[in-house]
């Protein structure tokens, strides 16, 4: 017998399908499901004596109306979009060109003069940009290049540390023309992806666990130690534990693999003096290295319900454009103001987190996974340590505070997701269920 595609008749029925489905990536799958039926209706027909000719025609017409199967498919199959984030990022997105032009207007940074607010735009408007264009990446492309890209971005970060720009003691910044890009902030999200489509870790044998642990786990933790960026290792942490349980799943052998990490982790930290004046500050707010949360609590304390109003200045308050624009948008705007914010934070990270029962394809449930983790805690814990309830570190709300190329890589992010929510319903086999019933 011909190949399928050889008759005339089944070609053609096949286009007229395939005319109507936008989501072009599906075309291959939904023209050898069709096919599959095609052949099977013709093996019947040819069985009882009929022509090849006559056969592939009866088949086809067996199938039903082209343009009603292709409708049908396209309705089950189309794009699908997260309004509800994409409003939310543009509600925070204007939060913070507006409290960056607030702190702007205080006066209380003169040697910057009008920079904060226009570069604050610059760059919201360069990570919408990326927004919308990794929205329309394929995902799944990315995940036969993941350890390259994860490898890769180790490479890049041990580079910055011995090659990068000397910042009170610390190299891990990289100059790209005018911008400085802080490598071991951006390499986090970058890490993250790659993790999500390396090996699963119930695919690990023998003495590759080992190998694993120290490639995936030490070397990138070490090398956040090693550029004193505590936060984002501990982050990367978090995100490596969840996704190593969601491939592995077996209770021992993750705490086998988990255990030696986390207390190499918890022993380096207790070697650094600066976390520890961190973490004494916390405990008694009384002292010096106070200075920061006694100054944010009081803001916040000092604001009532309907704050000092617009551009209020508070010269205590340190790094309102940045780690401390929360409270101090709260001391103008007063606790209503700040209970938004908060708000919109559990709503963004609610919804991707609902998104992750939409998504069936379990690379993509992995992407989502570590990247909320990834958000989630960048976004609760400059909330978090404003009130008191966290330590304070030099993190700033993302999509809202002032932090040049890494809000840029934030967007991106968030794009990369939507892509993912985008596709949940271009699934191989996609002309499933779109048959009409004989």
């Amino acid at each position: 017998m011909r190949q399928l595609e050889e008759h005339a008749v089944i070609a053609a029925f096949l286009n007229q399908v395939c005319k109507h489905v936008r989501a072009k990536e599906l075309h291959a799958d939904i023209r050898e499901e069709l096919s599959s039926h095609v052949a099977d209706r013709m093996e019947i027909l040819l069985g009882k004596g009929m022509p090849e000719e006559e056969a592939a025609a009866e088949a086809v017409r067996q199938m039903g109306d082209p343009n009603e199967i292709g409708r049908n498919l396209h309705r089950a199959h189309k794009p699908a979009v997260e309004w509800k984030i994409l409003v939310i990022i543009a509600v925070m997105a204007l939060i913070g060109i507006f409290g960056v032009f607030t702190v702007q207007q205080s006066g209380m940074y003169p040697q910057f003069g009008g920079a904060l607010f226009e570069r604050k735009v610059l760059f919201t408007l360069m990570g919408m940009v990326c927004l919308m264009a990794f929205y329309f990446v394929d995902y799944r492309k990315i995940q036969k290049h993941s350890a390259t890209l994860f490898y890769g971005m180790l490479l890049l970060m041990l580079f910055t540390l011995y090659e990068g720009i000397d910042l009170n003691g610390r190299k891990v910044f990289l100059a790209f023309g005018n911008f400085g890009v802080n490598m071991m902030a951006i390499s986090l999200p970058i890490l993250i992806l790659a993790l999500a489509g390396m090996k699963q870790a119930k695919e690990w044998r023998g003495v590759e666990h080992l190998f694993q642990l120290i490639g995936r786990g030490v070397i990138p933790v070490l090398l956040f130690c090693q550029g004193f960026s505590w936060f984002y290792g501990c982050i990367y942490l978090a995100s490596f534990f969840v996704l190593t349980w969601m491939t592995k799943r077996n209770g021992i052998q993750f705490l086998l693999l988990a255990l030696p990490l986390l207390s190499l982790y918890i022993f380096a930290l207790t070697q650094v003096g600066q976390l520890y004046h961190r973490l004494h500050a916390y405990l008694y707010p009384v002292w010096e290295d106070s200075y920061q949360l006694i100054q944010t609590k009081a803001a916040i304390h000092s604001a009532g319900w309907f704050g000092h109003g617009f551009a209020a200045r508070l010269d205590t308050l340190p790094y309102a454009y940045g780690d401390s624009l929360f409270p101090y948008l709260i001391y103008c705007f007063g606790w209503g103001f700040g209970i938004l914010i908060a708000g919109l934070v559990v709503w963004f990270i609610a919804r991707f987190w609902k998104m992750n029962a939409l998504i069936q394809d379990e690379y993509a449930k992995r992407i989502l996974i570590g990247f909320t983790s990834l958000f989630a805690i960048r976004m609760l814990w400059p909330i978090l340590m404003s009130l008191g309830i966290v330590p304070i570190v030099g993190e700033v709300l993302p999509f809202m505070g002032y932090s040049n190329m890494m809000q840029v890589f934030d967007f991106a992010a968030v794009g990369l997701l939507l892509s993912v929510f985008r596709r949940k319903n271009m699934i191989p086999r996609a002309a499933e269920g779109a048959l009409p019933r004989h």
